[in-house]
């Protein structure tokens, strides 16, 4: 494959050997390699269910502990980077002289969001401002107006820049590499400016390989815990009490909805689906604006805006030293866990942004990837999260109790007490199942590309096969008990990614800089 060479080091293009057959064009070293990997953990989680729980949470408590501080610079690290990217290097675009945007700003920003957040935004937008508010570690005292202010500070912290940076340093240097110097689509290329051609060799290898676990444990278990909040909505919505069984075929129904989309294509299946899941989510945040207590949202809005900016260098920097150096729960629970998870994420949500970023210029691609979800995770937790607030400090709902419960009880209970609740409740049910849909497709599509080289369309049987894998691993682990356990391992796959993440930055900004010359 011999592309124009703007690396400035002679090399184009990749040496990886493929073969072709039924599977189309594969990596045979990541296919099989990827497929044993994950086959054999999961059995581990399945024979040894314990001793694998186990394993996996004293390391996951061992990295909190002793890489805390490390974690917390690194993100830190990583915002520094993105907006110096973005300053500099804003008018370089994503792409060959003359390309333009393969899609609308909409489609672009609904896909990434799809991705990205998935079920995250229904399933913690009521929960986490309200556990904060109760439990507070810092600056006021639990359950007091202060306290819900810091909640929602907290929220923001944890879903904002500091989260969607690890997407943003990742997909940077993915896109780059693949849009602007024509290298095949991979998390091993993106290190190409420090390592060279040895991407095509051991190391490289290795990442990808890293980056495929990571990327399939880790939607595994967001499908299973997805499964926890559709039981409670289909419960709520239908009164239907679904067992075992139950949610076997629940979750066999909802991977035979992402495989048809994924086999349906990029522009099809993704696309369609992630338009209408952001038309979606926007009707319900303008009935939670409008029938709740609208002039208190606007109110903790702005105020919320203001108080996470004032606070945004302390946040970033706060490890809790004390409580650190005594093993204390709170960062390793919460900001911890959170910057392990974003990072754990970061090569497949970074590698499929990558993927629909063809065409943005650096510039555009910081805004869209950064400063949009910024601003849709502010008004999003300020009026879902705030109305929940609202409902428990003015003693309307027990909404604490509620989800102490069931922490997938939040949204549907919180809108038991607005007007059109059940007509509400029915349209984030369906919201609900398209977030876990286009978070399993664009999984597979991602797992797809690595395995194949840095295909941008893989076959349809590579997506068939990684598909009906990630799903199959949710309903066993989920009936064994090892879900839990298998989201601790991909966390746990963060403190290498961290390495790899600023080798990433090392590599872009090396090649950046080749760029300017």
């Amino acid at each position: 494959m011999q592309n124009e060479d703007r690396t400035g080091t002679g090399r184009v293009g990749s040496t990886v050997a493929k073969k072709n057959g039924f599977l189309g064009k594969y990596d045979p070293t990541l296919f099989w390699g990827t497929l044993i990997l994950v086959s054999a953990i999961t059995l581990w989680g399945i024979l040894g269910p314990t001793s694998f729980s186990a394993a996996m949470s004293s390391s996951q408590s061992w990295i909190s502990v002793n890489f805390g501080w490390f974690f917390m610079l690194t993100v830190a690290i990583f915002i520094i980077f993105i907006v110096w990217a973005g300053i500099r290097y804003g008018k370089v675009p994503l792409c060959q002289e003359g390309e333009v945007p393969e899609f609308s700003y909409f489609s672009w920003i609904a896909m990434l969001f799809s991705c990205g957040i998935g079920i995250g935004f229904i399933f913690w937008g009521v929960a986490e401002p309200l556990y904060h508010y109760t439990s507070t570690p810092y600056l006021a005292e639990s359950g007091t107006p202060e306290a819900a202010r810091v909640a929602m500070q907290i929220s923001l912290l944890h879903w904002g820049i500091h989260g969607w940076v690890c997407y943003a340093v990742a997909g940077l240097a993915i896109a780059y590499t693949t849009y602007r110097l024509k290298m095949p689509l991979s998390v091993s290329n993106a290190l190409y400016g420090i390592l060279g051609s040895k991407t095509d060799g051991f190391w490289g290898k290795l990442v990808d390989f890293l980056a495929s676990f990571a990327t399939i444990a880790g939607i595994a278990t967001s499908l299973g815990m997805g499964l926890i909040s559709i039981r409670f909505g289909i419960n709520h919505v239908f009164g239907l009490e679904l067992g075992t069984t139950g949610l076997v075929v629940v979750m066999f129904l909802l991977i035979s909805i992402y495989i048809i989309s994924a086999v349906s294509g990029l522009h099809k299946g993704i696309k369609i689906l992630s338009d209408v899941n952001m038309s979606l989510a926007f009707c319900v945040l303008i009935f939670f604006l409008i029938a709740g207590p609208t002039l208190f949202l606007l109110n903790l809005m702005v105020d919320s805006i203001g108080s996470y900016f004032s606070s945004f260098v302390f946040m970033s920097f706060w490890t809790d030293p004390m409580a650190q150096a005594s093993e204390g729960k709170w960062m390793g629970w919460w900001t911890i866990f959170y910057w392990c998870w974003w990072i754990a994420w970061g090569p497949f949500v970074g590698g499929f942004v990558a993927r629909i970023s063809k065409g943005r210029t650096i510039g555009e691609f910081v805004v869209g990837v950064l400063l949009v979800p910024l601003v849709i995770t502010v008004v999003w937790f300020s009026v879902v999260g705030g109305g929940a607030l609202h409902a428990e400090i003015n003693g309307t709902l027990e909404m604490y109790k509620a989800i102490a419960a069931d922490a997938g009880s939040g949204i549907f209970t919180l809108l038991t007490i607005y007007p059109l609740g059940s007509i509400i409740s029915f349209i984030v049910f369906i919201n609900l199942i398209i977030f876990l849909v286009t978070s399993a497709d664009s999984a597979s599509f991602f797992v797809g590309m690595i395995v194949t080289g840095g295909e941008l369309e893989p076959s349809t049987a590579i997506k068939l096969i990684f598909g009906f894998l990630i799903g199959a691993i949710s309903v066993v682990l989920l009936i064994t008990g090892g879900l839990k356990a298998l989201q601790t391992a991909s966390i746990v796959a963060a403190l290498p990614f961290a390495f790899v993440m600023l080798g990433m930055v090392a590599s872009t900004i090396r090649l950046l800089n080749k760029e300017k010359q």
